[in-house]
């Protein structure tokens, strides 16, 4: 069996590959596409008869998994891989032999697996026709980013959360990180957290809220804590304590 995987989340498709590796050592993975632009520059160079089954993220970092299957006809099997049960539910009704919530467990990859095998045979091209109607349903259900101001003299300066990478505060004062800017806000860190999608950001610590797609690594640290590293500049070390560290794993592998 020869299977693609598409997934934005380094962490996620490391397991996703052990996973499938200890189910079945014959499958084969042929690549690893990390967003919609990847995946449709992929298919359009690539034979779909050389694959059989293909395991999707549905929200990607640069948009949502169906915008690749609206443009290239890929009338493939798919077992989505989601941390949302509206967008589970949704996809498996299109052609989904089956879904998985993250984070994913290994029995429900072998029974999902299990499934794709026994059912393949009777899988139906026309699977993806109505894949324009998903798409404008999930449009509508894409998660909503709460929006911050921040104030600079005389001026308002409105900051979408999806591209803030931390926030942390410093001497009482609460800042948000967008392209290496600091924003000052005037809400107490407390009052971010509870408006954030947890999902998608984690109070480390009382100093920092970050958002996962900014995570590089987590190493192990003294006394069995983790030390945290994101893809942007920060003001010092973000440390996860070990009464969080579980915590932290799960809510690293779940989005």
């Amino acid at each position: 069996m020869r299977v693609v995987i598409i997934e934005d989340e380094g962490i996620a498709i490391r397991k996703l590959k052990k996973l499938i590796s200890e189910i079945n050592s014959e499958i084969e993975i042929v690549a690893a596409l990390e967003s919609v632009y990847d995946a449709k520059k992929w298919f359009q160079s690539h034979s779909l008869s050389e694959i059989d089954l293909l395991f999707s993220d549905i929200q990607l970092s640069d948009g949502l998994s169906f915008e690749i299957f609206e443009t290239i006809p890929v009338n493939l099997p798919i077992i989505f891989t989601t941390a949302y049960d509206e967008y589970a539910l949704r996809a498996f009704k299109l052609n989904g032999v089956d879904y998985l919530l993250k984070p994913i467990q290994k029995e429900e990859l072998k029974q999902a697996i299990s499934k794709f095998e026994h059912t393949k045979k009777l899988y139906s091209q026309n699977k993806l026709a109505d894949i324009q109607a998903l798409i404008n349903q999930f449009q509508h259900s894409v998660v909503n980013y709460p929006s911050f101001i921040s104030y600079q003299k005389d001026k308002l300066i409105p900051l979408n959360c999806e591209n803030i990478a931390y926030f942390y505060i410093q001497n009482l004062i609460v800042y948000a990180v967008v392209d290496k800017t600091e924003y000052v806000l005037d809400e107490t860190m407390d009052e971010i957290e509870k408006r954030l999608p947890a999902q998608f950001f984690f109070r480390a610590n009382r100093q920092f809220i970050i958002q996962k797609k900014y995570v590089s690594t987590a190493e192990i640290y003294f006394n069995n804590r983790l030390l945290v590293r994101l893809t942007v500049k920060i003001p010092e070390e973000i440390i996860i304590s070990r009464e969080k560290t579980a915590l932290f794993k799960n809510w690293l592998m779940g989005a």
